[in-house]
């Protein structure tokens, strides 16, 4: 049967994880035995510092999510595979001076550095290749009525690396008929993902046959439900609850936020004022109008503020249309401008408007006031998300992409406030230099995305 041949994705991640441990320990095995001292650095001085850079090594990779259980693309991989090092080797600049102040020490590390790129990229490569000669599982999306045909949509052609997936959506007004369906369909599917917003007979009947038949299962949440997934089991006497605190910052938490929003934003305009003057520059010289681009946005508790991005599309680009999102292929992007968003370097000014207290550099992306009335009516719990301060990067800027439409935004924005922690806010940044190199997170938002209504038109009856 085909079930019994294809990948496990479930222990998949594992492999990619134990294969690069393997080939981070080969390499400094080797540089240890090359390189067993650099000038005043004794051997053991070298043995601790190259079993702390592969350690920091394998720390970034599975920060930065690659080995996460759905299998990211070879190039992403080496992206992560690239910026952990280069962190991990920044790590080693730090500690070279501060202790030892040894050149050589500079000179093998950027060796070592270079050869664990190699080595993991060429594991990546070889486990890729296996992996991808399988069969891939099956996935069964459901959907009822095409209430979910967007998201529906986007399961069924986003999983295509790792999943065989099928949309079937159901016109049915009772469970025995739903029951046939499951009788019929779930033994020939490897995993099933279904909807909490299906009519509760259906919801249950689904899970449990998930349940019964051993299939992997994917739920897909409302965005009331967000909170549960970092609920706490709390027991009233013997009865069983889920606990949900309150997770507003206390008072160190923010200042430890605010301090670092400081220190980033400082750092990042120092860092990036070569690169902003030239910025500059570029958009002045391609096209009429202001390098600077100030729009007023809501931030925390809806207070109004202006942003800063350096202009990316032609000057007064909504005097005729009034507030528009951006879409795909948006006409009034010009060049230069859809080089910046590629790499999202027009937000860079927003640096300034962190140090100015508007901003954090982690939390839900700042809306304008026409579009934040217009979803807090149509996107439930999307008020929420002014529970904090608005960011430069967030949850849904480095899971989502410009095209990510505003409920599932709305979901990674709730999400991020009621698991906030500053690992959290780390991990996110770390993610956002990820994002930098994969074009596919900035694409503008498409057409059928635009309708925040509920899509349940004839064109769901696709498979």
């Amino acid at each position: 049967m085909v079930r019994s041949k294809s990948r496990n994705l479930n222990n998949e991640h594992l492999y990619f994880m134990i294969g690069n441990t393997v080939a981070v320990i080969v390499i400094l095995v080797i540089a240890t035995v090359l390189l067993p001292e650099c000038g005043s650095i004794g051997r053991r001085n070298m043995v601790f510092l190259n079993m702390g850079n592969g350690a920091l090594i394998m720390m970034f990779m599975h920060f930065m999510d690659k080995y996460r259980e759905l299998d990211c693309s070879l190039y992403e991989k080496a992206v992560i595979t690239v910026l952990s090092v280069l962190y991990s080797f920044a790590v080693l600049c730090i500690i070279n001076p501060i202790f030892f102040r040894e050149s050589k020490k500079l000179i093998a590390d950027a060796a070592v550095a270079a050869a664990d790129i190699v080595s993991v990229i060429s594991a990546d490569a070889v486990m890729g290749y296996i992996f991808d000669r399988k069969p891939r599982p099956s996935l069964l999306v459901i959907d009822i009525d095409g209430k979910n045909f967007y998201r529906t949509k986007k399961i069924k052609y986003g999983v295509g690396r790792d999943y065989d997936a099928r949309y079937e959506n159901l016109r049915l007004k009772d469970t025995d008929a739903f029951d046939e369906f499951i009788e019929l369909s779930f033994p020939v599917y490897d995993a099933v993902c279904v909807f909490d917003s299906m009519p509760e007979e259906l919801y249950r009947a689904a899970v449990n046959a998930a349940n019964q038949y051993n299939k992997d299962l994917f739920i897909v949440p409302e965005i009331i439900d967000v909170g549960k997934l970092n609920a706490k089991v709390i027991h009233f006497d013997d009865i069983l609850t889920l606990y949900i605190r309150n997770k507003s910052l206390n008072f160190f938490v923010a200042f430890v936020k605010r301090a670092m929003d400081i220190v980033i934003a400082s750092v990042g305009i120092a860092a990036a004022c070569i690169p902003m003057a030239l910025i500059a520059a570029a958009v002045k010289l391609s096209s009429p109008g202001p390098v600077f681009y100030k729009q007023k946005r809501l931030t925390g508790n809806k207070k109004e503020f202006d942003i800063y991005k350096f202009r990316t599309m032609v000057p007064d680009a909504e005097k005729l249309t009034g507030p528009k999102i951006a879409v795909k292929d948006d006409p009034r992007i010009t060049p230069v401008g859809k080089i910046l968003r590629s790499y999202r370097l027009d937000e860079l000014p927003q640096f300034i408007n962190v140090l100015k207290g508007d901003m954090s550099i982690v939390g839900p992306r700042p809306e304008r006031p026409f579009f934040v009335e217009r979803f807090s009516k149509e996107v439930e719990g999307y008020d929420q998300r002014f529970k904090m301060k608005a960011g430069i990067t967030g949850l849904s800027h480095v899971y989502g992409k410009y095209a990510t439409h505003i409920w599932d935004r709305t979901y990674y924005d709730l999400y991020y406030i009621t698991h906030y922690s500053l690992l959290l806010d780390l991990k996110i940044i770390l993610l956002t230099t990820k994002t930098v190199f994969l074009k596919s997170t900035a694409e503008g938002e498409d057409e059928y995305k635009q309708d925040t209504s509920s899509h349940s038109d004839t064109e769901a009856n696709i498979h």
